[in-house]
């Protein structure tokens, strides 16, 4: 420190000096000239001049001191780690501008190239805080909004017990699959409500659904698997299906090789895949396709609330198909876009399902089943698996469910369940589910497939991922991963939907084949572009309409419905 001092000293005295001697000189040079003759105002005035200049010298020989004093301390005391701790300061979660996630364009055809750095990828939370505190209501504890929309939003890194809110709140506490208290009142909701979102409450339009468009969509395909080419894929898909749409706004299944009229079921699926994909009937390109689409099933839609035309009567195997995924089609379009009028149709569905067409008394929950081809049918897991989606669905979009409903489903997997001996207890004990309670086979003999449907069944109703490791695993070995020479594209949907739940190896291998197996076999060129041939299993039902609503919801996956599960996908 002494120094220093010395050296600072020494800077001090030296510029100072040499400015003196220079206001010195200046001041010899004026003096020459001046004379006894001169008038002594001028001499006056000219010595006050003199005077100003000299002063205002020094004042800048020492503020220029001072600068030269900063910088010296500055590049002597401060060390570079010291700089960068300060730097280690800033948020973590702050993404630097040019490396941030951009929103998609709307009329984007393709993505364009996703930079998204590791570490942030790996720490990134997607809730997008869409599920907060309603700071008009702060006591209904409403974090997340109605706990039972796990599907919809990502809860990671949290280990607060889900809130209620919305509907009621007080409603919502014996709900299956609720995975902590409800809240009291009419709190919170689903986060966003007017815009993307949904919920009672008006948000930023980030809500259960919110991460279906822009740049929380891109992050997710990143995250979760997805790639450039599964998006143009989407995209493609969307396109072909609207080019294809009749203008009352259904699609015509026999017009695009179906061997049966199946106009609902197909219009519920195309319908399902816009929606996936972020568009509603008040935003996205493809918004008047999703109004045609919804006005069509709104026209359709019969006085008991069944969504179903009746001119598809003798196809389907009957109403029970065409009416749940109607019915989940419709919920999902009045979450998004909280239209009265479509939330008005969806809640009417929603009726039919619990009161009309499910098995058992309405009256009595406790006598409640699931579902069939027709009302009060004896039930099967093919039928019963899209009616357990419909009820998410509308749960997730606000409408009112019987708890009977959820009651009733969790009986009859119960009973069609049949776990092997054995196992590894750390994975759950396999089990396969049948097609019938008194039936093991249907639809093919493919156990396979009604087991990946009762496990995604089990996931949306509140069951522990690793209760059902073993299961999912099982059924993966006994299906197959994806594979084009062998084409079954309902299991390969609810087989998508389940293993992406599960996450880890089991779905990296999934993905790697459905990828493989969708985007090489996409039609390119033609009035085909766009869309799959039909062929597998059920290819004379769904015609290529259907098979390509199903394949572009396959892979729209990877956003659709995000993880229910902490570190479900890493």
């Amino acid at each position: 420190m002494a120094e220093e001092d010395e050296v600072l000293d020494e800077l001090n005295e030296e510029g100072l000096e040499e400015e003196l001697v220079e206001g010195e000189e200046e001041q010899q040079g004026v003096a020459g000239w001046m004379t006894s003759a001169t008038p002594w105002w001028v001499v006056s005035v000219l010595l006050h001049i003199l005077t100003i200049i000299f002063l205002g010298l020094i004042t800048m020989s020492f503020k220029d001191d001072s600068i030269d004093n900063s910088v010296v301390v500055v590049t002597e005391l401060v060390k570079p780690k010291d700089v960068e701790e300060e730097k280690k300061k800033e948020p973590e979660s702050k993404l630097d501008a040019d490396r941030d996630t951009k929103a998609t364009d709307k009329d984007a055809t393709n993505m364009s190239t996703i930079e998204v750095p590791p570490e942030i990828l790996a720490k990134a939370e997607l809730s997008d805080h869409f599920e907060t505190v309603n700071p008009d209501k702060p006591d209904t504890k409403s974090a997340f909004g109605n706990p039972d929309a796990h599907m919809f939003h990502s809860a990671s890194g949290s280990d607060d017990a889900a809130g209620g809110g919305g509907v009621g709140g007080a409603t919502l506490d014996d709900l299956i699959g609720v995975a902590g208290s409800g809240s009291p009142g009419s709190g919170g909701g689903w986060g966003g409500g007017e815009g993307t979102g949904t919920g009672n409450d008006k948000g930023n339009g980030h809500g259960s659904f919110g991460q279906r468009g822009g740049g929380g969509r891109k992050l997710l395909v990143a995250r979760h698997g997805g790639s450039r080419q599964t998006e143009l894929g989407v995209e493609n898909a969307l396109k072909w299906l609207a080019a294809h749409q009749d203008a009352d706004g259904h699609w015509d299944t026999k017009k695009y090789e179906s061997n049966e009229k199946t106009d609902s079921a197909c219009t519920g699926l195309a319908l399902l895949a816009f929606l996936g994909a972020g568009h509603t009937e008040k935003v996205g390109k493809y918004k008047d396709n999703v109004r045609r689409a919804v006005a069509w099933l709104k026209s359709k839609q019969q006085a008991n609330g069944m969504l179903y035309d009746s001119s598809d009567a003798g196809a389907h195997r009957g109403e029970g198909y065409p009416h749940a995924i109607c019915n989940m089609a419709m919920a999902e379009a009045a979450g998004m876009a909280r239209i009265p009028d479509t939330m008005a149709s969806a809640q009417k569905a929603i009726d039919y399902t619990c009161n009309v067409h499910q098995q058992g008394d309405a009256k009595d929950d406790y006598s409640r089943g699931a579902w069939r081809y027709h009302p009060k049918d004896k039930p099967d897991t093919s039928v019963s698996g899209w009616f357990v989606m419909a009820l998410k669905s509308s749960k997730v979009a606000g409408l009112s469910i019987p708890q009977g409903s959820f009651d009733g489903a969790i009986k009859y997997l119960d009973k069609v369940e049949h776990k092997e001996a054995g196992g590894d207890a750390a994975y759950g004990v396999p089990s396969t589910y049948w097609y019938m309670e008194d039936k093991q086979f249907g639809h093919g003999n493919s156990h396979h497939r009604l087991s990946a449907i009762g496990n995604l069944a089990r996931q949306f109703l509140g069951w522990k991922k690793e209760d059902l490791q073993g299961s999912v695993e099982k059924f993966v070995r006994d299906g197959g991963v994806p594979n084009w020479g062998t084409v079954d594209l309902y299991y390969w949907y609810y087989g998508t939907l389940c293993v992406f739940q599960q996450g880890g190896d089991l779905w990296k291998n999934w993905n790697d084949s459905m990828k493989k197996a969708l985007v090489e076999n996409q039609r390119k060129g033609g009035d085909e572009d766009g869309s799959w041939d039909p062929t597998g299993v059920f290819k004379d039902e769904w015609g290529r309409v259907g098979q390509t609503a199903l394949s572009c919801l396959c892979l729209e996956v990877y956003y659709r419905y995000l993880p229910m599960f902490k570190n479900a996908q890493k």
